[in-house]
């Protein structure tokens, strides 16, 4: 049996290199913006109040 029998081969060390570099690209945008997020599971905000205005006051004629 020739040595080379159990080295891997290259496209399988691709492959899995190219699967730690999708992860570590995953954990690096969860701990950019993925902190900032609400949960999921957390009901959605009510919707803003529209600003009060003050009462109309009468402006003395001119």
């Amino acid at each position: 049996m020739p040595d080379e029998a159990d080295a891997l081969p290259t496209s399988r060390i691709v492959r899995w290199v190219a699967l730690a570099v999708v992860i570590a690209f995953a954990v690096a945008l969860y701990f950019r913006a993925g902190v900032r997020l609400a949960p999921l599971t957390t009901p959605p905000p009510a919707p803003p109040a529209p600003p009060s205005r003050p009462p109309a006051t009468a402006q003395p004629a001119n």
